[in-house]
């Protein structure tokens, strides 16, 4: 299992409904279509070849990139007509890491609902009703960071009784903070190691997964509850989540070095009880609550920490002229803005071809590729956006013209000189027509980790334009047919 999970998040293709940025691709894309000249972009199997005659490529744009932070990603509610909050693919990062060498501290939370199997739960008829436990157990879909079982570090996670009601009707992002009792309801000391085999409760094995028992009180709370019937919060949906508005599970802020993806699509609350039956039988029963997708919501809350770490350095000092080091993660987190000023400055041309490159680099001795631990990105997503419009991103419309496979922004090894890299490269053929074409001074792309369901985890640097090494330097390289008037 150690290894199973360790590397599901590096394995996870283009295809989860948690790509905020990239699903909504079919709404924008129209707006763009009626503004660019659709027959002037052409497949990469048909670009003509460059004869310097009438078809040419160049590659000296001027490149400005720039460090920033990306924040504002989805993790549960509503946006536009899509329940992210229902989707089985949305997956919610729980713990802590202190231990990153370059891009420092990562804290994340949970809230989480759930409801009873039907309205008007009862227990089973009987008498002498005894409960033994009720456990929160929540499914693991998979881990990011270190998970050396020599120095993973024990994280302990608690639990709290949430106190405020997130409407499915609203967007619950990164940001959104719980509201909680002080109250500890039900705690665990997790480890890796703890995790390497599939718990066995009741002679069941079951998946991997986090359990947490809860404190007496909230036992007899529960309990009181479902025996008033009618009167009691079982008595329909809506009552209970009135009642009880959620789980707060919180990851200790001071200590960990593992985030674990938790499928919050699969929690249940586990009542574990004893009573005498009709026929005077003894018999013992586990009832479920869970996570109800047409009802429940659930969301992440994530925070970064760069202090005294070289993004921050980045962010706090604005360089004009662009960065050395490009800092990404997956959202939230670091990302990249690329300017090019003097582009929009370029002739009216058809744009046969335009691709930009990046390559990865260890500029503070820690190899990128180091995926036993904080391992590299391996897809990034590119956006695109407007110096004037307070920053808000657009898919960029390739994605929806040519699709993502084309788009690229996959991680490739590749050999310059004695050196092997990564690289990182985008066909935005489209996007750069359209500036071009609408002399847009005020364009630039975006680029950060693809979301792919597991918020907040791993990372990479990427040489700036202002890198001292020349043959990593980002590059905008375009093959364009002039328009003869």
């Amino acid at each position: 299992l150690g290894r199973q999970i360790g590397s599901m998040i590096k394995m996870q293709t283009f295809r989860s409904q948690f790509l905020s940025k990239i699903s909504i691709a079919i709404v924008t894309a129209g707006l763009f279509l009626s503004a660019c000249k659709e027959n002037t972009i052409l497949p990469g199997s048909l670009v003509p070849p460059v004869d310097n005659i009438s078809t040419f490529s160049q590659d000296t744009f001027t490149i400005i990139t720039s460090n920033l932070y990306q924040d504002s990603i989805l993790t549960g509610g509503l946006r536009n007509t899509s329940q992210i909050s229902s989707s089985p693919n949305l997956f919610h990062a729980l713990g802590t890491i202190t231990s990153d060498p370059v891009f420092g501290k990562t804290n994340a939370n949970i809230h989480i609902e759930i409801l009873p199997p039907v309205a008007n739960f009862t227990f089973k008829t009987g008498t002498n009703r005894t409960i033994d436990s009720i456990v929160l157990s929540i499914p693991i879909k998979g881990t990011y960071g270190d998970t050396n079982l020599a120095s993973n570090i024990s994280q302990n996670f608690k639990v709290f009784r949430s106190l405020k009601s997130f409407p499915r009707s609203d967007a619950q992002y990164e940001f959104t903070k719980d509201s909680f009792e002080n109250n500890v309801i039900a705690q665990s000391n997790v480890n890796y190691a703890m995790l390497k085999d599939s718990p066995l409760i009741n002679g069941v094995k079951l998946v991997p997964q986090l359990r947490f028992k809860l404190n007496q009180p909230t036992i007899d709370s529960f309990e009181d509850q479902i025996d008033l019937g009618a009167n009691g919060a079982a008595a329909d949906f809506t009552k209970f989540l009135a009642w009880w508005k959620g789980f707060y599970i919180q990851a200790d802020s001071l200590n960990g070095n593992t985030l674990y993806y938790l499928n919050t699509y699969g929690t249940r609350l586990n009542i574990y009880y004893r009573y005498t039956d009709v026929n005077s039988q003894l018999d013992t029963v586990a009832d479920a609550f869970a996570f109800d997708p047409n009802n429940c919501n659930r969301f992440n809350h994530i925070t970064r920490n760069y202090n005294g770490k070289p993004p921050a350095d980045f962010l706090n000092n604005i360089a004009p002229g662009g960065d050395s080091i490009l800092f990404l993660q997956n959202e939230p987190g670091m990302a990249a803005a690329i300017r090019m000023p003097y582009l929009a400055e370029f002739p009216n041309s058809i744009i046969n071809q335009a691709e930009l490159t990046f390559y990865s680099v260890s500029p503070y001795g820690i190899p990128f590729q180091d995926t036993s631990k904080y391992g590299g990105i391996p897809r990034l997503q590119i956006l695109q956006t407007d110096t004037t419009d307070n920053g808000a991103d657009n898919v960029v419309p390739d994605y929806n013209v040519f699709g993502s496979n084309i788009v690229d922004g996959n991680a490739t090894k590749v050999t310059i000189g004695a050196f092997t890299f990564t690289r990182y490269k985008f066909a935005v053929t489209y996007a750069v027509q359209r500036l071009i074409s609408e002399k847009n001074a005020n364009f630039r792309f975006k680029i950060m980790g693809l979301n792919n369901g597991f918020p907040a985890a791993t990372r990479v640097m990427l040489a700036g334009n202002t890198s001292q090494m020349q043959y990593v330097k980002p590059k905008l390289t375009i093959i364009y047919t002039k328009i003869i008037k």
